[in-house]
């Protein structure tokens, strides 16, 4: 039997803390759990693996799990997601299921995200789309079907 009791969240480095609460909070309804900072002498260093860091952070809750947000101010970042492609090394995109792909790509828009592609369905069913955050993170949003894997109730 495994140890692990699931799959609790995913983080995401931004520039601007409180825009990226506000577009999260407005895709997929996410509300803070928990917001904290640190200084350069925290305990955080020695979790995350640096010295002399700080930085703010939220965990959001929504549906299906946990979001973790952070906005460091030391070390600055020298790496720009939008220049990241889906090909790229790493964890690469968030996806989320959705009823209406357009709707969903329409909301991305509105909230300061980009659009990349007009969605398309396959073969099964399967409506998908990706486009990015305004920090220009990928994500996929997607309306499931043809015995795609499905979140109970979506």
């Amino acid at each position: 039997m495994s140890n692990v009791a699931g799959f609790h969240h995913a983080a995401i480095v931004v520039p601007d803390l409180d825009r990226a609460v506000r577009f999260y909070a407005g895709l997929a309804g996410y509300e803070k759990v928990r917001e904290a900072q640190w200084d350069r002498e925290s305990v955080f260093n020695q979790i995350i693996g640096l010295s002399g860091s700080s930085a703010r952070f939220c965990l959001l809750q929504g549906p299906g799990g946990y979001l973790e947000l952070f906005e460091y101010r030391q070390p600055q970042s020298t790496t720009d997601p939008a220049l990241l492609n889906a090909s790229d090394y790493g964890i690469r995109h968030l996806c989320f299921q959705v009823q209406d792909v357009d709707r969903a790509l329409a909301q991305v828009i509105a909230l300061g995200g980009a659009k990349m592609n007009d969605p398309v369905t396959n073969e099964l069913g399967i409506t998908c789309v990706y486009c990015r955050d305004p920090f220009g993170n990928l994500l996929e949003l997607i309306r499931p079907a043809g015995g795609f894997p499905c979140i109970e109730g979506g």
